[in-house]
């Protein structure tokens, strides 16, 4: 089974060494790692074409103008050949052996299309955190037990492994941040079954400056819209009707972020807020009032 890793770079050469060395211990026999260059200023092209020349079985480049995460990722996926997907940014790493250990399942279920394995969230800050997983297999109502188990509140496209079919026609927003958000919940539409793993771990490094570090109202404003585009597709399921609070809050909590941003667009966030209930709207602007700026 061939694993495609795509790998985003951009202006990553502190980093580039400790993510690549971590590539290659993950004891995966047959493996494709590209390395999308996004108009890097620093060395890490070059450093992207030393690799290819020392792993040229391996290790290809694609060299691009700068276009962001989301046109990397898709250049990517438009030239994998694997069997399997997986994603990993520059300036963080895997654990030893995770895809090893992980691609095992989908050889082991071949029912299941995704893996979402363990991950180390916002590694060296105050927020620091694992997330991980009792082993599953879920291959019945599979996007109703992702919205039930909160999967949106994770939905990094990171800790994980896809068979190559899921990204055939999907493709990352080019131009959005919070990417994830906007594409996961139709990759999980399209699953037959997901297994949740609890085997090796995504080491999620916290940089400063990246953009989850740098808040910007027009950032949240689209994770808002992401999160809100999510619970009216929810709202149609009979099923998800009393699993729907976690959600409904999370859009709320967006609201809250946009209003404590600095650069806050007062105009545009007070049409969203006239889109709340009257109780809706007290309760986040007195959050908001209560809250420091971001």
């Amino acid at each position: 089974m061939k694993l495609s890793v795509i790998i985003p770079v951009y202006n990553a050469q502190a980093y580039l060494d400790g993510c690549l060395k971590s590539v290659f211990e993950q004891r995966v026999d047959d493996l494709e790692v590209l390395l999308i260059d996004d108009g890097s200023t620093d060395q890490s092209g070059a450093m992207c074409d030393e690799y290819a020349k020392q792993h040229p079985e391996q290790v290809s480049v694609v060299h691009q103008t700068n276009r962001g995460l989301s046109a990397a990722r898709n250049a990517g996926l438009d030239r994998a050949s694997g069997d399997v997907i997986t994603f990993l940014d520059a300036d963080d790493r895997v654990g030893v052996g995770t895809w090893g250990d992980n691609l095992k399942f989908l050889n082991i279920y071949p029912d299941v299309d995704m893996v979402e394995f363990p991950i180390r969230e916002y590694e060296g800050s105050s927020q620091e955190r694992l997330l991980d997983f009792t082993p599953q297999q879920v291959t019945k109502a599979v996007f109703n037990d992702w919205i039930i188990r909160r999967g949106y509140e994770h939905c990094y496209a990171c800790n994980k492994l896809y068979r190559a079919r899921l990204w055939r026609t999907k493709r990352f927003p080019v131009g959005q941040v919070f990417e994830d958000t906007a594409v996961m919940p139709s990759v999980v539409h399209d699953c037959n079954g997901i297994f949740y793993s609890a085997k090796g771990c995504y080491h999620y490094l916290t940089r400063r400056g990246s953009i989850s570090n740098t808040p910007h109202y027009a950032n949240y404003r689209q994770l808002y819209i992401n999160n809100c585009t999510l619970l009216t597709e929810c709202t149609k399921r009979s099923a998800l009707t009393h699993h729907l609070k976690p959600l409904r809050r999370a859009c709320l909590n967006r609201l809250v972020d946009m209003g404590r941003c600095r650069d806050c667009n007062q105009a545009d966030y007070r049409r969203h807020l006239a889109q709340l209930s009257a109780f809706d709207r007290l309760i986040v602007r007195l959050r908001v009032f209560r809250s420091p700026k971001l």
